[in-house]
């Protein structure tokens, strides 16, 4: 009695068994069996059924003729079930996807059966193949493209542009106004009326930039000293100045003020140094007492 309940559990389990390998299904599926050159098939091989079971797709191999252009695996609660293949051949003639092994393990791993599928009989076609016209084409003509516009290189074009026109209008604004124009000695016009015409003007600049009041004060007295002496003391540095000092009808007092007072003027324009409004002041009165009283005795 206890053989036959034995061998009753056999045949059920055994019978279990079979089911659940019988109730696993491989399908497979394609796009088409006949194509051209460089065309891309789409191979579909799916499960069904694996309950448990670890379904594994392996790779397909290639040949000289057939390329696998991309293989994508589908999953189902994180197990493939799907694999899609893109197949693409480069001859003409019949060709056979070999079957595909799918290898299913168990749900610890180990090997539990191989299925594989049917092969594919796959037939390539030229690119030519019903067409009406098979004669080589002329080539054609370029297709003339129109450059397309650069708005990135257009805007920063327009702000160097702007940048440039706010730095011309600014280095403008600090330029220092020209130098007086020269006036000639003429017999209207004598060396210290000229130079009293200019002090008159500077006056308005003593409250003024150090730089423009310095500038101008330099510039009337080499104009006086040129008009008077017939030097060309407008083009002389003021080194060059004091080297002439026997040519001068000066008193050693008013040439040594005079060589200082070009120097200060130099510190002013070139070296930026900055004098008081009361050194500007000074400065000024002795510059219209000097040419004022010229014939006269100097008074400092």
């Amino acid at each position: 009695m206890k053989r036959f309940i034995f061998l009753l559990l056999v045949i059920f389990v055994g019978c279990q068994t079979e089911d659940i390998s019988l109730s696993l299904t491989i399908q497979t599926d394609i796009d088409t069996t006949v194509a051209r050159i460089g065309d891309v098939l789409n191979l579909n091989i799916s499960s069904q059924n694996a309950g448990d079971r670890i379904v594994v797709f392996p790779d397909i191999q290639e040949n000289e003729s057939m390329e696998i252009r991309n293989k994508t695996i589908l999953t189902k609660r994180h197990k493939p079930y799907q694999v899609n293949f893109q197949i693409v051949f480069w001859d003409t003639g019949s060709f056979q996807i070999p079957p595909y092994p799918v290898e299913i393990l168990k749900s610890d791993s180990t090997n539990d059966l191989t299925i594989e599928t049917d092969p594919i009989d796959i037939k390539i076609i030229s690119m030519l193949t019903g067409a009406e016209d098979t004669n080589l084409r002329p080539i054609k003509d370029p297709v003339a493209l129109k450059k397309p516009i650069n708005w990135y290189r257009w805007i920063l074009a327009v702000i160097l542009l702007l940048l440039l026109l706010i730095l011309l209008v600014l280095w403008r604004k600090k330029i220092i106004k020209e130098p007086l124009k020269k006036i000639e000695v003429s017999e209207y016009h004598s060396a210290k009326d000229i130079a009293i015409a200019r002090l008159n003007d500077l006056k308005k600049l003593i409250q003024s930039k150090n730089k423009i009041f310095y500038s101008q004060s330099s510039f009337i007295i080499r104009e006086f000293i040129e008009n008077k002496y017939y030097i060309r003391a407008l083009e002389m540095t003021t080194s060059e100045i004091s080297k002439f000092e026997s040519d001068y009808d000066l008193e050693k007092d008013n040439f040594d003020i005079v060589i200082n007072l070009l120097n200060r003027a130099d510190l002013a324009k070139f070296a930026k140094y900055e004098f008081t409004v009361q050194d500007r002041e000074k400065d000024y009165k002795w510059m219209l007492n000097f040419i004022s009283n010229f014939n006269d005795e100097q008074v400092l």
